[in-house]
């Protein structure tokens, strides 16, 4: 029962770590121009650019479409962004990691536009 109780809460720890992070990324990154456009339901590869040039571009899904890479800074903070189209130019996905990481991840296997849940 000790360890039972000590596996939960070890867990548990984890965890809530992972989720504080999570929290401070949104906090500190999600304001940011690029970052806001992208989670915007409609958003393309034309409005993204017009905000700011990517510093990567990976080919994704055979070449049919692009994934780009930023780095955002805040107070001195920085975090990776990574902005995925369909082949019609339309933002599919983005998160708070790379390109590399996204594709890893299978989060750029689709070819659907984002749909915006809420």
């Amino acid at each position: 029962m000790r360890r039972l109780i000590i596996g939960i809460s070890a867990a548990m720890l984890l965890t809530g770590c992972n989720t504080l992070e999570g929290i401070s990324t949104l906090m500190n990154f999600s304001a940011h121009p690029v970052a806001a456009k992208a989670a915007e339901g409609g958003a393309t590869k034309q409005d993204i650019l017009a905000i700011q040039q990517p510093q990567g571009i990976t080919q994704v899904r055979n070449g049919s479409s692009q994934c780009y890479d930023y780095v955002l800074e805040n107070k001195g903070k920085k975090k990776d962004l990574y902005i995925g189209f369909t082949d019609t130019g339309a933002v599919n996905a983005y998160g708070f990691i790379n390109c590399a990481e996204a594709i890893k991840a299978g989060y750029l296997n689709s070819n659907e536009p984002a749909r915006q849940i809420y």
